[in-house]
């Protein structure tokens, strides 16, 4: 699935990311991403985490495995969900700690920019041990709360 330029632009932005993930039993787990890229050629989404602070999410990383991930402008709660399969999990690597950094100090910014504590947010906000995921999108729900929420935006044929 290839994500038009207007979502691809807003998953790029600085947003809340939530990767929800689920083990062999079902048991669900959750994490904070601290990055993310799209492959406009292919819709392609690339996740960073740190697989040090959320273990259980990246133990259910392996190819394949099927994820949701949540992406919420703090300034107008405008979100959106995309589910897909995990394509790859890897270490960090390259300039993914630069990517890392530069989403923490962005999404820092916008939310104490919005008057929240920023000491607050610092907790989940950690590029140790950094995971790349990479995921192929098969649906985009909207889920910006009001009479939309939930709406199919896009799918794989």
């Amino acid at each position: 699935m290839t994500l038009d330029e207007e979502l691809a632009d807003f998953i790029e932005s600085p947003v809340m990311i939530i990767i929800g993930t689920r083990n062999a039993d079902y048991v669900p787990e959750i994490a904070r991403g601290v990055g993310v890229e799209v492959d406009r050629a292919t819709g392609t989404i690339s996740l960073l985490m740190s697989a040090w602070q959320w273990p259980e999410t990246a133990a259910n990383l392996a190819s394949g495995a099927p994820i949701a991930i949540t992406l919420a402008r703090p300034s107008d709660y405008v979100c959106y969900q995309l589910k897909g399969i995990v394509t790859a999990a890897r270490p960090g690597a390259g300039d993914d700690e630069a990517r890392a950094g530069r989403y923490i100090a962005s999404i820092t910014s916008v939310l104490g920019g919005l008057g929240l504590d920023t000491m607050l947010a610092e907790p989940w906000q950690t590029d140790r041990e950094l995971l790349r995921i990479n995921v192929a999108p098969g649906q985009v729900f909207l889920q910006t709360p009001g009479a939309q929420a939930g709406r199919l935006v896009a799918a794989d044929p």
